[in-house]
């Protein structure tokens, strides 16, 4: 399927769960209008074991991953929750605090045959940071300055004896229903 937009940045802080329980979210919120890029990299394993000069064995599988995303507007409200910086009216703090984790999900637009879809991502546990922060004077003429953040993608257990999950996928006819499901992801009702 071809992807033609993005849209629907959605997060909740990672309160419980894990290590074979459910995961529970607090503080869930989505931000419209804010959305540039969401660029996923997972990263994987893949180690042989030689025995007489050749690969006998293997281990190839998902060890986590980072999320790359670039922000039309990053306000102090969202740096706050993604971030854990404390925000007092109009003043935000970073502090030598560790970033929360979060659960951290979005929409993508997608066509095929002339039918549009919609694909939800949520990943369940993620750390974030903030980039390196610029800022430009304007010239002759106006240049849009974005912000962007990059996150560590952690894989949790949420049943015993089961395997790390890193992200899931819902995919609905509409917009709508698949809102829905991202929603629940993460617990707002």
């Amino acid at each position: 399927m071809a992807r033609i937009g993005l849209k629907g940045l959605t997060y909740a802080t990672l309160s419980s769960g894990g290590s074979g329980s459910a995961l529970v979210y607090t503080g869930g919120a989505t931000h419209a209008d804010m959305m540039i890029s969401a660029d996923v990299q997972m990263t994987r394993e893949n180690v042989k074991l030689y025995a007489d000069n050749h690969a006998v064995e293997s281990a190839n599988g998902t060890t986590g991953g980072t999320i790359s995303l670039e922000l039309a507007c990053l306000t102090d409200t969202v740096k706050g929750k993604l971030l854990g910086c404390v925000v007092s009216g109009n003043t935000l703090t970073m502090t030598e605090d560790e970033s929360p984790y979060v659960g951290f999900g979005y929409i993508v637009c997608e066509i095929a045959s002339g039918t549009q879809s919609y694909k939800a991502y949520w990943y369940p546990k993620i750390q974030f940071g903030l980039d390196n922060d610029s800022a430009r004077t304007k010239g002759e003429g106006t240049e849009f300055q974005t912000n962007t953040m990059t996150g560590e993608i952690l894989g949790v257990v949420t049943t015993t004896g089961g395997k790390a999950e890193y992200y899931y996928t819902d995919t609905e006819s509409t917009e709508s229903a698949v809102r829905t499901w991202l929603n629940g992801k993460a617990g707002i009702t």
